[in-house]
């Protein structure tokens, strides 16, 4: 069996959140291939979402996010799903996003304001920030004021890229999917 079709069945599972048969196909995948990262997670996630269902899902969604630009993406979800079980803030998953986030490489959201307001420009402020680091978002009200600036100023593919990696996250959060509606119809 091809990994990627087991992944994909397995990640199918995982989202509809039957963990146990998801749990399956992710150790079918690790047979296949024990260095796969999204066999790794989804298997760690999994065990998480018996206990935390929502945090699980979460956590997926935020896996998805780092998974291309972290340096060890295992590591993080193993330490987020540890301190989440430990306890240690309450199971407040927010605020372990909040504190991994803070840990890479990037600027923080109000920063990122700071230098539009410099630069009088969004389009300057906003290609400088994107090529040269990541702009760290981690409260709602930056992300919808983000996407609403993304689509100010043209940026529609990328204002639709976030919100589809993004706002699973914050589930059928009816702010967040107005957002949508900033974007042309078709043409992005």
């Amino acid at each position: 069996m091809k990994l990627d079709i087991v992944l994909s069945r397995a990640e199918r599972l995982f989202l509809e959140k039957k963990y146990k048969s998801a749990l399956s196909l992710y150790a079918v995948a690790l047979s296949i291939d024990s260095s796969s990262v999204d066999a790794k997670v989804g298997a760690i996630l999994c065990d998480l979402g018996f206990s935390f269902k929502e945090e699980a899902q979460i956590l997926y969604y935020y896996f998805q996010t780092i998974k291309e630009t972290s340096n060890d993406p295992v590591l993080s979800i193993e330490n987020l799903a540890d301190t989440l079980i430990s306890g240690s803030l309450k199971n407040d998953i927010y605020a372990l996003l909040d504190a991994d986030m803070a840990m890479y490489d990037g600027i923080e959201y109000e920063d990122f304001l700071n230098i539009i307001e410099d630069k009088e420009n969004f389009k300057e402020a906003f290609e400088d920030a994107i090529f040269s680091t990541r702009v760290i978002i981690s409260k709602k009200w930056e992300f919808i004021d983000f996407i609403k600036k993304l689509a100010e100023n043209g940026y529609y593919s990328v204002a639709l890229d976030y919100l589809e990696t993004h706002a699973p996250m914050y589930k059928n959060d009816q702010d967040i999917l107005t957002l949508y509606s900033l974007l042309p119809k078709g043409n992005v």
